[in-house]
């Protein structure tokens, strides 16, 4: 059962296109390059209020022990993920340091394909991983796995990976629109 299950989230999961989308290559030109990392989270927080869940101040040591982003890879970055360790909703956005931006991109990428693999999650947060994002903006590189609350969803992986899509993709809207001169 879990097979079919990993197989389903998968699928849609390649059939959504919810991996990396923009890289360092065709997202450089046209952002601002002055706008704090935490502004941008609080940003979001802000626009998604009380469906955003990731509350709590990611620390440096997680952000290199967790997604693989040392403090040489980045000017700053600023994260936050729930309290509860049973959600996972997470936000985190890393200006790169010069010359690093796949390095960081990279690990995002690693770090949300080592989730989409592991079949010990919570079934409820399955969804908000398979729809996780990681997109580029100029010098900052983001990774959204937001969703709220799935209650209601167990039994329609379609739709609750969707409702995470569009979760995330208002917050990356958030985002944009603050590094857009």
């Amino acid at each position: 059962m879990k097979k079919w299950w990993l197989t389903v989230c998968m699928a849609a999961c390649f059939l959504t296109g919810c991996s990396r989308a923009g890289s360092s290559a065709d997202t450089q030109a046209g952002y601002r390059d002055d706008v704090s990392a935490q502004a941008l989270v609080e940003a979001v927080a802000a626009e998604l209020g009380d469906d955003y869940w990731a509350d709590t101040e990611l620390p440096p040591e997680f952000l290199d022990d967790w997604y693989g982003i040392s403090d040489d890879m980045y000017e700053e970055y600023y994260g936050q993920t729930p309290m509860i360790s049973a959600n996972v909703d997470a936000l985190v956005v890393v200006k790169a340091a010069e010359g690093k931006l796949t390095d960081v991109e990279d690990a995002l990428d690693t770090y949300r394909e080592s989730m989409v693999q592991d079949t010990f999650q919570y079934p409820i947060n399955i969804p908000k991983i398979q729809a996780s994002e990681i997109r580029t903006f100029g010098n900052y590189v983001c990774f959204v796995q937001l969703g709220a609350d799935m209650d209601g969803m167990e039994d329609d992986d379609e739709a609750a990976i969707k409702a995470c899509q569009e979760m995330n993709g208002r917050a990356l809207s958030v985002i944009e629109k603050e590094l857009t001169r």
